[in-house]
């Protein structure tokens, strides 16, 4: 079998298959219609433009690399934890939840697919 070696940078993500295979995904449109996981890096300045998310399909890992984020999830109650660089969180499946950026952040999240809920702005 031939290896396939492939360059991305911050500017891509990459869909991890059910099979554990790797291609390139839209950063247009990360999520749509792939059933697997999207590594997605990421650059926030402000928070996130919804009202919150949520992924019915699999737990998301969030891991920042710089900056600082609060993430407010939804559980039995509503709890908002800060991470910072080096840190991350594991969000469940199915736990609404949203990203607010205290200092800019660069990051980096292994995102569940193929559904993405998302909330109105409030």
């Amino acid at each position: 079998m031939k290896a396939l070696t492939m360059r991305f940078d911050a500017n891509d993500c990459l869909h991890l298959g059910a099979d554990l295979s790797v291609s390139r995904g839209s950063n247009a449109s990360p999520f749509h219609g792939f059933a697997g996981f999207t590594f997605t890096p990421v650059s926030m300045a402000g928070d996130a433009p919804h009202g919150g998310e949520m992924h019915p399909d699999g737990d998301e890992i969030l891991y920042v690399v710089a900056g600082r984020i609060a993430v407010t999830l939804e559980l039995d109650e509503v709890q908002t934890i800060e991470v910072g660089p080096g840190q991350g969180l594991i969000v469940p499946r199915g736990v609404w939840h949203k990203v607010h950026v205290l200092a800019p952040a660069e990051m980096v999240t292994l995102s569940p697919g193929p559904k993405l809920e998302f909330r109105a702005p409030r």
